[in-house]
């Protein structure tokens, strides 16, 4: 659910819940689970979407939530169904490789909006390698905008250019505030996420380090924002590099088409490791 107002400072956090039946309907039938499939749920809150992934033929519901205080609300639906298994804890800095029941291959969730992107992040990184083929996922509009956004588009980002290279993204409905409560401040959405190919990108180094260096200052040219990030790249080399892939001198990243992302990244000079900070590996 969408978590605009959290306060991790002590133990009082704040939550909007989701509360509009007609929403989690269409979660459902969109999502048209089967009885091959294993459900990580983040964030599951008060348990409206939990009770309703449970209704159907799913063979299990994982759910991660960091609130402790919602821990009776969610074991009592566990003690009505040995489908769900529920764990606590941070669901970015959780041990996705060994502290799963399974491993999922379906995430049906209304996210944290605050931790979105590094999120996604973790799931394209840990998940996907293990089988994590489909995302259906309440986030922030704004978000959403970011991932589906195409070529050319000022909201153009690393994490939705590797989205687009791994399968597909969509925004599939709008959702008002008043599907919540309390009301958030922000726009929400129900965006879908297909993860068919190119699954190993998440772990390339060379891909996310040429992402992350291209967008460093969106409002740069590539050529800029290469030869401040890469200690090997100067101008000259960078002007070169644009040339022989046909591109003009005044690139910026959010131009670039996805088979011109691919074309960049066989080139050898990318593959040395950048001058690049951890804080900027997620964007």
């Amino acid at each position: 659910m969408p978590r605009t107002m959290r306060f991790f400072n002590n133990t009082e956090i704040g939550q909007n819940f989701l509360i509009d039946r007609s929403v989690v309907d269409f979660i459902l039938k969109r999502a048209a689970l089967t009885t091959d499939d294993n459900v990580l749920e983040i964030g599951p809150g008060e348990g409206i979407l939990t009770r309703g992934l449970l209704s159907g033929e799913c063979a299990s519901v994982t759910t991660i939530e960091l609130d402790t205080r919602l821990k009776d609300g969610i074991g009592a639906i566990a003690a009505r169904d040995g489908r769900l298994k529920p764990l606590w804890g941070d669901a970015v800095q959780f041990d996705y490789e060994s502290g799963l029941p399974c491993f999922p291959n379906r995430v049906i969730a209304n996210l944290p909006y605050h931790i979105t992107t590094p999120l996604l992040w973790v799931f394209l990184e840990k998940l996907v390698q293990h089988g994590l083929e489909y995302m259906l996922l309440m986030v922030q509009l704004e978000s959403a905008q970011r991932i589906t956004s195409p070529e050319g588009h000022r909201e153009r980002s690393p994490l939705g250019i590797t989205i687009e290279a791994m399968g597909t993204s969509a925004i599939l409905r709008k959702v008002p505030p008043s599907a919540f409560r309390p009301q958030p401040k922000v726009n929400s959405c129900l965006i879908e996420i297909k993860a068919e190919r190119r699954k190993d990108l998440p772990l390339n180094r060379t891909w996310r380090a040429l992402l992350t260096r291209s967008f460093a200052q969106r409002r740069k040219t590539l050529v800029n924002n290469w030869s401040a990030g890469y200690a090997d790249v100067t101008r000259e080399s960078a002007l070169a590099i644009l040339e022989r892939h046909g591109m003009k001198p005044t690139a910026r990243a959010e131009e670039l088409r996805l088979d011109e992302w691919f074309a960049l990244a066989e080139e050898e000079v990318f593959s040395i490791k950048p001058k690049i900070n951890k804080k900027d590996e997620i964007q």
